[in-house]
């Protein structure tokens, strides 16, 4: 949503405060450009006259949610399709830009006829497939406007799918996408684009709140450049008046539509002392600000591109466009104004200007997913189903492959579509935006952010715990293995991962009233040492599990009670294993953290906060939390594991736990919200904002912060495109920081968001003292200390309705419950970061074994169905090759399923390395070749086969196709 009608809706005090941000906003971005000399600034007018065509992009930006709920807006999109197509009839000269697929999506539901079993609408479907092919109305390839940095690494490549989808059902292409209203993306979507057969990125930056990239306007259009060598072609439209509306609110091309918000023209809001102007007078004064703006920046090319939008506007807008055109036209002979579709504008400047557009290379994400911090339960909902989807797919692919059973492409349709839908940008639970929102509306809205999460996450555990089962279920062929006593009970582990490894199982007892009193791998008889942990359930790390695959482990049981092994050490403040020493004070805050093995101190006792205190923001000023009675801390020891509990009793932050493992190498970390005992939030803003320390013992000389994304380690400072955002980062599973002499490594499983010292105030200050500009604003780098704010949640008790005013509200996650969830994982090592072993932690946090009991165990105790060879290359996903989905067509012969023989592995070279891969599949691969990312073009044929050996190249996607001989 567009600032301008923001301020609008806000209520005093929330304008101050905005206010306020943007002054300082506007002083940080006016500073990323250099000081003009006087012949800079000569130039500078020269070049405000060298702009002879505005090429104008009409297109209408939809929220997912933000007025209405979700299912409504699904709904309201199909609608505004069909009035594009009929006014796209009408008028020869329309031209139009659908900005996401989802719409698309959304109309051919709707696209049906009530005469026949399968009622597609051919005919009216044939209407938008013409006007896409004749080129009056672009289509954007991505499926919306994205939080893209917060999006899990499988779906992420997959934002492009559903419109390789349309293109193989209709035949409709396009080199382009857009997303809007979010301020900027990772240094991964270059390279997502690139391999989908894009060219073209078209954002339109909301700046409202801090910036996007100092290289817009005077850089634009750029090659952005991913680390694997992937670009794409970059324009980029920002401003604090929300970037995408620029033709409106910026530079008045249209005189005559109204905002839908206030109903007046976007010049009467922003120059309500104008007075009486003409319309073409009102349209020169926009025209002199675009040309102000893009020669005073430099700006070097003789045609720029501007977006016409609006939220929820409809097509019809477009006939006052033309009418200003039109006008502008017959008294101007420069700049000419022309309607146009992104790629007119793209292959025109490519055309002239190839040779003369720069390429840039970095992280700009606009860090807007710390919206997802409003509704922290369901944002780790979306965060489990990013991970354990890819792990469902690929196991029923195994499951498919060896045994003949159809890949249920279906659920993982069904599921991608969830993650899609809740990671759009308006994707959260939340209090709404003051005096705009409904409150039914916005109830509703939440529930169903809460529904889709938990279906999905419902979802991938069905699909994972039936596949799991199905893994050790006797094939026809087979006879059933019987148990040698009623008291052994098969464990089936299952490793999702592409390594081997080593990890934890943690299991209830097969059934009540029983107890578990040995533990062996099956087929050997020597004993697993395990712990019965503090909820009884039986404790142990697997060694060597197969890399996507399981071991077989017998437990044997007896009748009683699982007690639980863990004992009171003796009292002290200190916790020890082979490879860490924790020590604790007497308040339970973290005094040091050591790894042993590397003999490297993790946590820095002099820190501008404790290790893990919880840090609440009132508006700008941190504020302290309650604690009725003094801290008490726990340490027990197990056979295997050693736990220390801190207790704080009546607190809202009633418990912490730091658990180490004999056989792990790495600290395990949990806390505890109770939000119903947190403070109300209120009076200084409408939320209030809470954070996890973290500060690490590391050095701020050459100190680097390594942010693990979807495909490899950005190093920050270093690999921020210019101007970009530097206060904070969205991660995927890990967060690092190194100083190149030793390094921390920090896996995160709810949380994500991650703010870096000075960019968030933590110490008070003085009564009295004047008021300061906000930290985000303020903070800088080089960064003071190695310290990362882990963003947990930001919570807000009232909602400022548009209809009822302002309401207490019970919870923005209704059904969720009010106790939230934090843990973190935490290692240390000297010498240069080690993305080998980051990854592998991340990954294996956020992926734990899984283990299921089975009535009997199959033929073959441990099996492997894939993997890869080279420790800096992962697998993926493994899933049915897209294209043999077949929607629509009703089968001759329905009671034979059909099996799958195709099937795509997803690689990715996530350290920099170059790497000649071979990739280990569970049954004879007879052809294999490259595809690109959507599956829907061969970039070579694979020749080595038996084995199946791949080459990748540093940071390189590879979308492998094969074909296999089926093992049934």
């Amino acid at each position: 949503m567009a600032f301008r009608q923001r301020c609008s809706i806000l209520n005093q005090r929330s304008v101050a405060q905005a206010g306020r941000m943007i002054v300082v906003a506007c002083a940080i971005l006016c500073s990323a450009f250099p000081i003009m000399t006087r012949a800079q600034l000569q130039t500078a007018r020269v070049n405000q006259n060298t702009i002879k065509t505005v090429y104008i992009v009409p297109t209408s930006h939809y929220d997912f949610g933000f007025v209405d709920p979700p299912d409504a807006v699904r709904e309201r999109a199909a609608r505004h399709l069909d009035e594009v197509i009929r006014v796209a009839e009408s008028d020869p000269d329309f031209r139009w830009t659908i900005e996401s697929v989802w719409q698309v999506n959304e109309w051919l539901k709707r696209a049906k006829t009530p005469t026949s079993v399968l009622p597609n609408d051919n005919i009216k479907i044939e209407r938008l497939v013409k006007l896409i092919k004749g080129g009056r109305i672009a289509l954007s390839s991505a499926w919306g406007s994205m939080h893209t940095d917060f999006m899990g690494e499988e779906e992420l490549n997959r934002v492009c799918y559903d419109y390789a989808r349309l293109k193989r059902a209709y035949g409709v292409e396009t080199e382009m996408a857009m997303m809007d209203d979010v301020p900027g993306h990772p240094s991964t979507v270059p390279s997502v684009l690139a391999g989908s057969g894009m060219r073209y990125l078209v954002t339109g930056a909301n700046i409202f709140i801090n910036v996007a990239t100092s290289l817009a306007p005077g850089k634009v259009p750029f090659y952005w450049e991913s680390p694997d060598g992937s670009r794409v072609l970059t324009w980029v439209s920002q401003s604090q008046r929300g970037g995408y509306p620029e033709a409106m609110t910026d530079f008045y091309l249209d005189p005559y539509s109204t905002d839908p918000y206030t109903g007046k023209t976007p010049y009467e809001m922003f120059n309500p002392n104008a007075g009486k102007k003409s319309d073409l007078q009102i349209m020169e004064q926009g025209v002199a600000e675009l040309q102000k703006r893009y020669g005073e920046a430099g700006y070097q090319y003789d045609a720029v591109m501007t977006i016409y939008a609006h939220d929820f506007v409809e097509p019809t807008n477009v006939a006052n466009l033309e009418r200003a055109v039109k006008l502008w036209n017959s008294k101007h002979e420069s700049p000419k104004l022309k309607i146009a579709t992104p790629p007119e504008f793209f292959r025109y400047i490519e055309g002239k200007y190839a040779s003369q557009i720069p390429t840039f290379r970095g992280e700009w994400s606009g860090l807007w997913s710390e919206a997802k911090t409003q509704s922290p339960q369901i944002s780790a909902l979306a965060r489990y189903v990013h991970d354990h989807t890819p792990a469902a797919e690929t196991l029923w692919s195994a499951i498919s492959a060896t045994r003949g059973i159809p890949f249920p492409a279906g659920n993982t349709a069904t599921l991608y579509d969830l993650m899609f839908t809740y990671d759009e940008h308006s994707g959260a639970g939340n209090t709404g935006w003051p005096q705009l929102n409904d409150l039914g509306k916005l109830e509703e809205q939440n529930r169903q952010y809460v529904s889709y999460m938990q279906h999905a996450e419902k979802q991938a555990d069905f699909l994972l715990d039936r596949g799991v089962q199905l893994l050790a279920q006797p094939s026809r062929d087979e006879a059933p293995q019987s148990l040698a006593s009623s008291n052994v009970w098969p464990l089936l582990v299952y490793n999702a991962l592409s390594w081997q490894r080593d990890d934890l199982v943690t299991v209830a007892a097969p059934a009540a009233g029983l107890k578990v009193v040995a533990i062996r791998r099956a087929g050997s008889q020597q004993s697993i040492p395990f712990d019965i942990d503090e909820e009884g359930r039986a404790v142990f790390v697997a060694h060597n599990l197969p890399s996507v695959g399981y071991a077989m482990f017998q437990l044997e049981t007896a009748p009683g009670q699982m007690v639980s092994t863990l004992r009171d050490a003796p009292v002290g403040s200190q916790a020890e294993n082979k490879h860490f020493r924790l020590r604790f004070r007497p308040d339970g805050s973290v005094q040091s953290i050591i790894a042993l093995a590397s003999r490297q101190e993790i946590v820095n006792d002099k820190g501008e906060l404790p290790f893990n205190q919880l840090l609440r923001v009132e508006g700008q000023e941190p504020s302290a939390i309650a604690a009725p009675v003094p801290p008490a801390i726990k340490i027990k020891r197990g056979v295997r594991m050693t736990r220390v509990t801190i207790t704080r009793e009546r607190s809202a932050f009633p418990l912490t736990t730091f658990t180490i493992y004999d056989d792990l190498a790495r600290v395990e970390l949990h806390n505890e919200i109770d939000s119903a005992k947190l403070p109300f939030a209120g009076g200084k803003s409408w939320h209030d904002s809470y954070y996890f320390a973290f500060p690490f013992a590391l050095g701020t000389q050459d100190l680097k912060v390594l942010r693990g994304g979807q495909k490899w380690f950005d190093r920050l400072p270093d690999d921020y495109l210019p101007g970009a955002r530097r206060d904070s980062v969205t991660t995927q599973h890990l967060i690092g920081m190194s100083d190149d002499r030793a390094f921390v490594m920090l896996a995160h499983r709810q949380a994500f968001h991650f703010v870096f010292p000075s960019y968030v105030k933590a110490r008070p200050s003085a009564k009295g003292a004047p008021a300061e500009f906000p930290a985000m604003f303020t903070g800088k780098w080089p960064l003071r200390e190695a310290t990362l704010y882990s963003r947990a949640f930001r919570r807000g008790n009232q909602a400022d309705t548009h209809d009822l005013g302002v309401t207490n509200v019970m919870t923005v996650e209704p059904g969720l419950g009010q106790l939230y969830d934090f843990d973190y994982a935490l290692n240390a090592a000297t010498g240069k970061f080690d993305d080998v072993a980051a990854w592998r932690l991340g990954s294996e946090f956020n992926v734990p074994l899984r283990a299921m009991y089975v009535a009997v165990p199959p033929a073959a105790l441990e099996r492997s169905y894939f993997g890869v060879n080279q420790p800096n290359v992962e697998i993926v996903t493994v899933k049915q090759l897209a294209d043999t989905t077949v929607h629509g067509e009703v089968s001759a012969n329905p009671l034979n399923p059909r099996a799958n023989q195709v099937f795509v592995i997803r690689l990715q070279e996530f350290a920099g390395h170059a790497a000649t891969l071979q990739v280990a599949t569970p049954v004879k691969v007879r052809a294999a070749a490259l595809l690109n990312l959507t599956e829907d073009r061969v970039l070579e044929n694979v020749t080595t086969l038996s084995p199946l050996i791949v080459k990748l190249r540093p940071y390189e996607t590879v979308t492998l196709r094969i074909e296999v001989e089926p093992e049934i």
